[in-house]
């Protein structure tokens, strides 16, 4: 189905009715198409936003990411550049 702009924003809850039976809904400005109406995808499709709490096991050694430990990184690096 293809509906116009300013026509599909008077009749809106209408046209999520139809994507989510199925059906596919274009607007469209001048004639041309411009947007797909989409059903959002099941949770189940996308991977779990786990967050920063994925880490919270996770044990660093003492001193890690520390000036000293860098410096020694960047020295290691150098010399084996040279």
């Amino acid at each position: 189905m293809e509906i116009g702009i300013k026509q599909a924003k008077t009749s809106l809850s209408k046209l999520v009715a139809q994507v989510q039976k199925g059906d596919r809904v274009f607007l469209t400005n001048h004639g041309k198409r411009v947007v797909e109406l989409a059903p959002v995808r099941a949770r189940a499709d996308r991977p779990p936003n786990r967050g920063l709490g994925m880490y919270k096991n996770v044990k660093l050694p003492p001193g890690f990411g520390s000036n000293k430990q860098r410096r020694a990184a960047t020295q290691s690096v150098l010399r084996e550049m040279n």
